[in-house]
């Protein structure tokens, strides 16, 4: 299984405890065998992987299309994601705008999603912001490569 943005590495390390071999990545990832400090764009590219997880991560990717291309070549197995559609906000207010600028909203993952994976699961879910849970800001995704 591959992690992208393992952020303090709980569940890598879960996994890596029930037995699954296991690579988690992100820029500040902590120290430990199944840890890589980089990016999605300068992962090495092991692999290949039967599941890739990425939870609130590839919102942040800076060029999408490319990244999905990557995982596509190094998937064998579902793509599942926790994700975070900012865009959907609403009211949506000119701070809540600059916050988000540069991050991609739910029109384009979706987009790039959808021209490389086939949706097998989705479903909204609520997303905490400044601690209430906000409806439609959240989604599930499972896909695997067309």
């Amino acid at each position: 299984m591959l992690e992208i943005g393992c952020g303090q590495g709980d569940l890598a390390r879960a996994m890596a405890a029930a037995e699954y071999e296991v690579v988690a990545i992100d820029p500040e990832a902590p120290d430990g065998p199944i840890f890589r400090r980089t990016t999605l764009e300068a992962f090495d590219g092991l692999g290949p992987f039967d599941a890739v997880v990425a939870s609130r991560s590839l919102h942040h990717v800076h060029d999408l299309g490319a990244a999905l291309d990557k995982l596509v070549r190094l998937l064998n197995g579902p793509l599942i994601l926790n994700e975070f559609a900012w865009d959907r906000r609403e009211p949506m207010t000119p701070e809540w705008e600059e916050e988000h600028a540069g991050l991609h909203g739910y029109g384009v993952m979706r987009a790039e999603l959808d021209a490389r994976f086939e949706e097998r699961f989705f479903e909204w879910r609520p997303y905490t912001v400044d601690g209430e849970d906000v409806p439609g800001l959240g989604f599930r995704y499972v896909g695997v490569a067309r």
